[in-house]
């Protein structure tokens, strides 16, 4: 591969500078920072008049300098000095201001700055932009709100676009709190897009119906499937606005039932142990939860010492694995259908009093649980998103502009969708 020399006049293409060309570059040094000074001027004065569209311009003087701030260069402040360079149309005799392409109006700052303030605060926080940058904070602010506005929209309608040309669209409905115990929204979710879709105000019934009424474009959606948890709300709000879908019992949910009888079990045995086998119990509960083929050669040797100091704790724990083996194993719908009724009989065989009250769930939830093998998809990347979420409000400090709030959650959710928008900010 050969090498080229960086001539001046390639200074401009490799800032990312377009229609201009460099005349000088000089620098200043202080005790504070070093400054690069560019000085450029446009390589073709003709722009269509802006009052009649003619393209007959003429050049009218040059009204002073404009100094406009760029991404650094190793490290240092680069200045832009740029001509205000004054046109004239001959058809309609108005006069304009020449606009560069890589600043917006009058502003003194480019495009590919501000959009590296955005990148860097929608990863983190404003204040962390502007001290990376060396910007004011509140021009930090300004910037990255102009941004989120200007993304958000764009976002949202290619993630229901690219949802909406779906051949076999899989929705996830899931809820993430505002604070929990109190305030929740729910999120609809394109899990084979992977792409947030939606956000509603709450979580009941009558808030789903209010949203989908106000939301066209999500009410017309025509989804194969969909995953949600076992809350009645989520089931009949899918059966009343997507009747031919189907609906899944998401995996993960279903498995906490189990789990929670498994814990239940361990409490109550835990009580008729010695101190020093109630501490070991307690200690390693969580190798209860996990899963037996997780585990390594002596966490299964501290499994076993745990399973022997109870029958119900053994036998319930095999059920558990039984329900992960019924998961991973059936290989279609019909052999899955078999395959749970055969573990529902198991379960309600040992007679357990945790596990019976638990498999009263697994039985009336049936079809929607098996169904999971009609349509092989869990919530899991939502319960990601929802972490996010989370993360998102912590950095924020819970956004009190609701507006504003659900846009950074969309950018954040559709991160590839936005990532690509903020590319535009810079053209």
């Amino acid at each position: 591969m050969g090498e080229n020399r960086v001539q001046l006049q390639d200074t401009a293409k490799i800032l990312g500078l377009q229609g201009v060309e460099v005349i000088k570059t000089t620098y200043t040094t202080t005790e504070e920072a070093t400054e690069v000074i560019i000085h450029i001027r446009p390589i073709n004065y003709k722009k269509t008049c802006p009052y009649c569209k003619s393209a007959a311009t003429i050049r009218n003087g040059v009204d002073g300098y404009r100094r406009i701030k760029h991404l650094k260069i190793a490290d240092a402040q680069c200045m832009l000095v740029v001509p205000r360079q004054r046109l004239k149309c001959k058809e309609c005799f108005g006069t304009y201001t020449y606009e560069y392409e890589f600043v917006k109006g009058k502003e003194r700052y480019t495009r590919a700055y501000k959009t590296q303030i955005y990148r860097i605060a929608i990863g983190s926080t404003v204040l962390h932009s502007a001290e990376l940058t060396e910007t004011p904070y509140s021009t930090a602010e300004r910037f990255f709100k102009e941004a989120v506005r200007h993304i958000a929209p764009l976002t949202v309608t290619a993630a229901q676009e690219h949802a909406n040309q779906s051949a076999k669209l899989i929705l996830g409905i899931d809820d993430f709190a505002i604070r929990k115990g109190h305030n929740y929204n729910t999120g609809i979710h394109d899990l084979r897009g992977e792409s947030l879709l939606g956000i509603v105000k709450g979580r009941k019934l009558s808030e789903l119906r209010t949203f989908m009424k106000a939301n066209a474009t999500i009410a017309g959606l025509k989804p194969h499937a969909i995953v949600m948890d076992l809350a009645k709300n989520y089931h009949t709000f899918a059966a009343e606005f997507f009747p031919d879908a189907i609906r899944v019992a998401d995996r993960f949910h279903v498995n906490r039932y189990i789990l929670d009888a498994l814990n239940e079990i361990r409490r109550r045995v835990s009580k008729e142990l010695a101190p020093q086998a109630r501490l070991n119990l307690k200690r390693n509960k969580h190798l209860l939860n996990k899963r037996g083929d997780c585990l390594n050669y002596a966490e299964q040797e501290q499994l076993q010492t745990m399973l022997a100091y109870s029958h119900d704790l053994k036998a319930v724990y095999e059920l558990k694995e039984r329900l992960i083996d019924w998961y991973d194993l059936s290989f279609n719908y019909k052999t899955a259908q078999t395959g749970y009724q055969q573990w529902c009989a198991h379960g309600y065989a040992l007679n357990i009093p945790e596990i019976n009250n638990a498999l009263k769930t697994f039985t009336n939830w049936q079809e929607e649980i098996v169904n999971y093998h009609r349509c092989r998809f869990t919530n899991g990347i939502v319960e990601g998103r929802n972490a996010k979420i989370k993360a998102l409000q912590r950095r924020r400090f819970f956004l009190r502009n609701r507006t504003f709030y659900e846009a950074l959650i969309f950018i954040e959710c559709n991160f590839l969708i936005s990532h690509s928008y903020s590319k535009l900010l810079c053209t």
